[in-house]
């Protein structure tokens, strides 16, 4: 991991906001990115990012999930948003599955995945993954092989299969 950045609450001192943090076209990014306020992002980042809003500008990309209340993409991402509000601006390409309360896609981005609204993100992390479909009755296979019994012929209704021989 090249780059790493976890603040927390205590780094961030009483009453002020976390700073904006940028990065720039010329930097790349392999690793992961924890912020407590806002980041931009034109350059590029290989790795998951959790952050209170985050903007992937144009020219910015993403591989990896991206974790946060607002998520704006202008650029590329690949990978999984979890996010509150997630914004897909004309001209974004984005691959991935998105799970969000609110989804506006503009006209020009292009979108390819699932998306998935929810009541609430923390439900969301918490509840299950997968929905199980619900469990059908066995279905046996009556005498004969046969669906419809009336369908047997009569010796085989009335002898059984052992005296039809």
């Amino acid at each position: 991991m090249l780059f790493k950045s976890t603040s927390t609450a205590a780094s961030v001192p009483s009453g002020k906001p976390a700073a904006l943090s940028i990065l720039s076209l010329d930097l790349q990014v392999t690793g992961d990115i924890v912020a407590m306020g806002e980041l931009h992002i034109t350059g590029s980042v290989k790795g998951d990012i959790t952050a209170k809003r985050v903007t992937i500008g144009e020219g910015g990309s993403v591989t990896g999930v991206v974790e946060a209340a607002f998520v704006h993409v202008a650029g590329a991402l690949t990978g999984r948003i979890t996010a509150t509000a997630v914004v897909l601006a004309a001209g974004s390409r984005v691959v991935a599955d998105i799970t969000h309360v609110a989804l506006r896609i503009e006209e020009g981005a292009a979108f390819q995945g699932h998306s998935t609204r929810v009541n609430s993100i923390d439900k969301a992390k918490t509840g299950p993954l997968l929905a199980l479909p619900a469990s059908q009755p066995a279905v046996s296979t009556p005498p004969y092989g046969h669906k419809n019994s009336s369908a047997a012929p009569a010796d085989d209704r009335v002898r059984g299969p052992a005296a039809a021989s």
